[in-house]
């Protein structure tokens, strides 16, 4: 049978696809479902249609909107009425479970409860609170998955520390998502460049190596990293000091490497 795209939307589709293999793994571990991730990229879809007609010089229609961005016409609407109101609802895009972490902390339940109990405060009452989509069994499993909370026979108990985040390990994810941003600007600029410059956006790859020679390579490569990364922050803090204070100083400059053998 033959697998080939039969036209380039779909051939960009299916190398999109691939990319979202390793950023849903991110967001299942983080505890974000299918569900939580297609509503929160509504709102993105609609801006960055937005974006496309501005650039044809188009008139934002719903019905041009709808056409590009793929929504339906009462999400476009939706939208478009948030955007004159200037407003934004963070928490409709949070997950149930994150949804009753929010009430268990803010409403001050208590820290330890029962998973059902008629008379007391229960994990069961909280969660049906929140929401009756998911079963209570469901989302305590998520809690206890993400080491938020911890169940010991009938108890369930807030893990506080788990639930303020490591700050070390959300700057290390913050870093990483503009690393990707930059990269996927680089490249996406590069495919769609009708005329100018491009930006510096390869790789090297060679295949049926030993690890021995994976090792050897990836040595090698982060040593040249460190002496060519020293000269360009030497030269990047130079031209700051330069551009100090220079009203047309409002640019930002990016070089990134990685390495890997998956």
């Amino acid at each position: 049978m033959n697998n080939l795209p039969t036209n380039d939307a779909d051939f960009n589709l299916q190398q999109v696809l691939q990319m979202m293999n390793h950023l849903s793994k991110w967001l299942i571990r983080s505890g974000v479902g299918y569900t939580d991730f297609t509503n929160a990229l509504k709102p993105i879809f609609y801006q960055q249609a937005l974006q496309e007609i501005k650039r044809i010089e188009g008139k934002p229609t719903i019905s041009a909107i709808s056409l590009l961005s793929g929504l339906h016409r009462k999400d476009v609407t939706t939208f478009k009425a948030q955007l004159r109101e200037e407003e934004t609802s963070f928490s409709n895009h949070l997950s149930i479970p994150a949804r009753v972490l929010n009430t268990w902390i803010i409403e001050n339940w208590p820290v330890e409860m029962a998973f059902f109990d008629i008379e007391n405060p229960s994990f069961t009452v909280l969660s049906q609170q929140v929401s009756t989509e998911m079963h209570p069994r469901a989302i305590l499993n998520e809690l206890v998955r993400l080491g938020i909370v911890k169940q010991e026979n009938d108890r369930i108990f807030l893990q506080k520390k788990s639930f303020i985040p490591d700050p070390s390990t959300q700057e290390i994810r913050k870093l990483l998502s503009c690393n990707l941003q930059s990269h996927m600007a680089a490249g996406i600029h590069n495919i769609f460049l009708q005329s100018g410059n491009t930006f510096l956006e390869e790789s090297i790859r060679a295949n049926e190596l030993t690890q021995q020679s994976v090792q050897i390579l990836v040595q090698h490569s982060i040593e040249l990293w460190e002496k060519y990364s020293e000269e360009i922050l030497k030269l990047a803090l130079e031209r700051c000091d330069l551009d100090k204070d220079k009203s047309e100083a409002t640019h930002t400059f990016c070089l990134g490497i990685y390495q890997s053998d998956l």
